[in-house]
C-alpha cells in the first residue's frame, strides 16, 4: 500500500481527511475516481491531479512506481484543483 496525501490547490474544496492508503498497483486514474467520490465535483466539472506540485503523470502510471520515485516522508503528495494549476 502507498500513503497518499491529497492537498487542495487554489479554490479546490478541502477534504475532511487528506491522507489515505491505496494499493501500490493502482493506476493514477484510480486517484481521479477515488477523489471524485470524496469531493463535491459534478461529473462534467474539471479535476486536475498533480504529483510533486508540477506534473501530471499518465493515467496508466502505477502509483507504487511514482511513490518510489517521488515520496516525501513516506507519502506521495498529490495536489488537486478544479482548474489547471501548473502547465
Amino acid at each position: 500500500k502507498v500513503k497518499i496525501h491529497f492537498m487542495a490547490v487554489g479554490s479546490a474544496p478541502l477534504l475532511k481527511r487528506s491522507k489515505f492508503k491505496l494499493p501500490s498497483t493502482s493506476p493514477w486514474s484510480s486517484l481521479y475516481t477515488f477523489l471524485r467520490t470524496l469531493l463535491p465535483v459534478r461529473p462534467g466539472e474539471g479535476l486536475h491531479l498533480y504529483c510533486c506540485s508540477g506534473f501530471a503523470p499518465g493515467m496508466d502510471e502505477n502509483v507504487g512506481g511514482l511513490a518510489k520515485c517521488f515520496s516525501v516522508r513516506d507519502e506521495l503528495q498529490v495536489q488537486y484543483s478544479v482548474q489547471e494549476a501548473w502547465g
